[in-house]
């Protein structure tokens, strides 16, 4: 039974970083399809680039977001043992005699 709940609570823990990288893309990606579509009709006479620029800044900022995020995940839900030597370590040289 408690395995099931370990797995339960894993795949909620999953799901909700998949949300927020989901959530996350929709934001960055509409912002800078917005900010672009704003930089292309005020500075660069209806031009189409700053309007692809912003979406595709957009989406990289969101991917790399999503990695961190999924990939934080596994380095931190280890628990890394703790060893430390029992032995005494010599200070001088006169001590390891």
């Amino acid at each position: 039974m408690a395995s099931q709940n370990h797995s339960l609570i894993s795949e909620n823990k999953n799901g909700e970083k998949w949300d927020r990288c989901l959530t996350d893309s929709i934001i960055k990606t509409a912002s800078g399809l917005a900010l672009g579509f704003v930089f292309s009709a005020i500075l660069f006479k209806r031009r189409p680039w700053p309007v692809f620029l912003g979406t595709g800044i957009g989406i990289g900022m969101a991917y790399s977001n999503c990695q961190n995020d999924l990939r934080l995940s596994k380095f931190y839900s280890q628990s890394l043992p703790i060893t430390r030597p029992n032995r005494h370590i010599p200070i001088t040289p006169s001590e390891s005699d």
